[in-house]
């Protein structure tokens, strides 16, 4: 029987796990540990949800088997490596944004369906939960066809293409806002539970000094974290870079922590530096609760786990959705903190002059102003979620068979 290419996510030696067509139950591969499949991936706003909810799944059953079924980007390995997880990369792609692109999405999606079909009769998971996005497709889509039990997060306030095609598969969709609901077919909306964003556990109550030590701050100033996500963010950038003396003119108690992965994340950090003004850049954050521990302010997009773990972790912040998304879900997304005032919402204009100078009111006045800042912060709270992840994972646990 041919096996998947399950390899270990903390190096290129593959892990090992049993797998047989004698399998004695389902959800377990090996007969005493049960087993489950993430799916999904591409960005980290797929993935960090599932590992949150791995963690918690680890803590009900001990002895679960976890297997990441991801995609090929870089992000995912990236993410996935440190850890010591199973993980499939498929080759499966997102839709084609033309014609030309159709025949090689057909093609990676066939093999990936087939490459879902060898998982999942020789794993013989428990449940299958869908991380979000094109790489969720073929597990799920199998999984629901021969019966497994499915479940699908959707932490953006408006689902995805992908997640919209896919929900009349999932037996439950786990939404982190209330109106998510009314944005799926009307056949699909009694499946929706709203539980919040599943966000890491050691995202929240790290140490502002460890912080400072690790990145190499100095104790004494306030911190802006800027960041774009896991695939970063181009535009904001840019408008960091036109910002340069606004900034500089506040060395004295700021300080710039900068991570993005953009050419002129460099250029920034050595603009800053040669104006007297302390600004540290890394291309990937993997100590994303110390960035978020030493934040007084944050300059970031408006994903659904950015956001969740904003409210989470108490940072007032610049949000500056991503202006590409036909639904604007981005926006949405931010439409709680802004509304109880931990955040104040700047439209991404596609034009770095015009997002500069809308920035030096918003960014710059903030940074100006300690007392609204502080007013922010107190105003984070009851927004983040809780025990998300346990909900989930509660539910993924219930689907083990003796």
């Amino acid at each position: 029987m041919n096996q998947p290419p399950v390899r270990s996510a903390a190096g290129d030696s593959q892990q090992t796990i049993s797998l047989t067509s004698s399998t004695p139950r389902a959800g377990s591969a090996d007969g005493n540990k049960p087993t489950f499949i993430f799916a999904g991936g591409g960005t980290g706003g797929h993935l960090y949800p599932g590992l949150a909810v791995a963690n918690e799944l680890l803590g009900i059953l001990p002895d679960a088997q976890i297997v990441f079924a991801c995609s090929n980007r870089q992000i995912d390995r990236r993410i996935l490596d440190p850890l010591p997880l199973a993980v499939v990369a498929q080759p499966v792609r997102p839709f084609p944004g033309g014609i030309g692109q159709i025949p090689g999405f057909v093609w990676a999606y066939l093999e990936s369906a087939l490459l879902a079909q060898d998982m999942l009769r020789d794993l013989r998971p428990a449940a299958v939960l869908g991380l979000g996005g094109f790489a969720a497709g073929p597990v799920l889509s199998r999984a629901a066809l021969v019966g497994i039990p499915t479940a699908m997060l959707n932490p953006d306030a408006v689902p995805g293409k992908a997640n919209r095609l896919l929900a009349r598969k999932a037996d439950v969709i786990f939404t982190q806002f209330p109106q998510t609901a009314e944005a799926f077919p009307p056949s699909c909306r009694q499946k929706v539970r709203c539980v919040g964003c599943p966000i890491r556990a050691e995202i929240i109550g790290a140490s502002r000094l460890e912080a400072i030590r690790h990145f190499g701050l100095e104790e004494g100033k306030k911190t802006l974290l800027v960041f774009g996500g896991s695939l970063s963010a181009e535009s904001i950038s840019l408008s960091l870079e036109r910002l340069g003396d606004d900034l500089a003119g506040l060395r004295d108690c700021w300080q710039v922590l900068h991570v993005s992965a953009s050419l002129r994340a460099g250029r920034i950090e050595q603009s800053l530096s040669d104006r007297g003004m302390l600004c540290r850049t890394l291309q990937y954050c993997q100590r994303m609760d110390l960035a978020y521990a030493v934040a007084d302010l944050v300059l970031c997009r408006a994903g659904a786990v950015s956001v969740a773990e904003l409210s989470a972790t108490a940072c007032p912040a610049v949000l500056m959705p991503y202006p590409h998304h036909a639904d604007q879900h981005q926006r949405l997304n931010a439409v709680a903190q802004q509304q109880a005032g931990s955040a104040v919402v700047v439209e991404d204009s596609k034009d770095p002059a015009i997002n500069a100078c809308r920035l030096k009111k918003t960014l710059v006045g903030l940074m100006k102003d300690p007392l609204t800042l502080e007013k922010m912060r107190r105003s984070t709270a009851g927004l983040a979620g809780s025990g998300s992840a346990g909900k989930v994972a509660h539910w993924l646990a219930e689907k083990v068979r003796g």
